[in-house]
């Protein structure tokens, strides 16, 4: 009890003492309420990081039995046959670390949600062991896509609003598991940046257990196949790995986007190296007639670490560029339309133009 309690509870309701005494009783319940929170989150984020590496491992134990190995071409950035699929064991350590602490029987979209993810993975597993269709791939990514959309319109809103978040959030969800597909070529890059956007939600959302517990789940899930990937690769992510990933981030930042202060622009901001990356690409080989489902090492990242920088710096200086991106994010604070978050974009952009060209000028000067 404070020291003027005693005073609080024998004088007036409405004396200044009692206000003081209140203030200072609410203060002291916020701080308790943050630390179990902090205490707790850390419990859940070690759970899941150790959870994450002992499936990890038992996957690529189960992926070199099996023959499930990525063999090298010459357009690929390893040059020793790896066994592929350890996303399986971080996506089931996130999943079921989720059903676990979150899902409650009346909470339907995050549920959904979390079901599109598992069919994601399963199809993305199905493509590491033994090869699907572009088409088939692509008829789940747009179905589970869905269910992202639906989430995203079932709020009190005009139809021809619903319908365009719909279509915006479905568009979204396919778009972010092909980016991060694309963007899966050397060790460490696709866990370490998710991480980065899954903490950042964790940290900055200011919504009920939810988002923050799911954003440390996966993070920390992203951090315990970490050992496995880098710096020298004992596995990869594959695609059950990348598309599952690749789904959770509209997911996360959907969810954050309705129960909390954080805009999705102000959520995807640790993503811009990530996704501009993946973009420009595109758009580069787009314009230059090229085939866009044919395998290429033109991405920044792969240019960068084949041309002498390897692997581990690389994933550095993304991580880096995203940690910038979630300082931004923050320092922005609600809706992240602010200076922050347009100098962090512009600045992210140009420094990956300039060493876009520095790394078209040393390939010139190596041929």
């Amino acid at each position: 009890m404070c020291g003027t309690c005693a005073r609080c509870s024998s004088g007036s309701r409405h004396s200044p003492s009692s206000t003081r005494c209140s203030g200072r009783s609410a203060l002291v319940a916020s701080s308790a309420r943050r630390s179990g929170m902090g205490e707790s989150l850390a419990v859940i984020g070690m759970e899941s990081a150790v959870l994450a590496f002992v499936l990890v491992g038992l996957v690529r134990q189960l992926a070199v039995r099996h023959g499930v190995l990525d063999h090298p071409t010459e357009r690929s950035s390893h040059v020793s046959a790896t066994p592929r699929g350890g996303g399986l064991g971080l996506l089931l350590a996130a999943l079921s670390m989720s059903v676990w602490r979150v899902v409650r029987p009346s909470d339907w979209p995050v549920t959904l949600l979390l079901v599109g993810t598992a069919l994601v993975a399963v199809v993305g597993w199905v493509d590491d062991r033994r090869g699907l269709g572009v088409r088939t791939r692509l008829g789940v990514h747009v179905a589970t896509a869905m269910f992202v959309g639906a989430v995203a319109a079932a709020q009190g809103a005009p139809m021809i609003v619903r319908v365009l978040l719909f279509t915006w959030w479905t568009f979204w969800a396919v778009s972010s598991v092909n980016l991060v597909n694309f963007m899966d070529g050397i060790n460490g890059l696709v866990a370490s940046q998710i991480a980065i956007f899954a903490f950042s939600l964790a940290l900055f959302s200011s919504s009920a257990a939810t988002v923050p517990v799911l954003g440390v789940v996966l993070g920390a899930a992203c951090v315990g196949f970490l050992p496995w990937n880098v710096p020298r690769a004992r596995i990869f992510l594959g695609d059950v790995g990348s598309g599952g990933l690749g789904y959770l981030v509209p997911v996360l930042a959907l969810l954050a986007a309705r129960s909390s202060d954080v805009d999705i622009v102000r959520a995807h901001l640790p993503l811009v190296p990530l996704y501009g990356d993946a973009t420009w690409t595109i758009l580069r080989r787009w314009r230059n007639g090229e085939r866009l489902t044919e395998a290429h090492r033109s991405h920044l990242y792969q240019r960068l670490a084949n041309g002498g920088m390897g692997h581990t710096a690389v994933t550095l200086l993304y991580a880096t560029a995203a940690l910038a991106g979630a300082l931004a994010a923050h320092a922005a604070g609600p809706w992240g339309a602010s200076p922050w978050t347009v100098a962090y974009a512009l600045s992210t952009l140009l420094v990956g133009y300039w060493l876009h060209r520095r790394a078209s000028r040393s390939a010139a000067a190596v041929s």
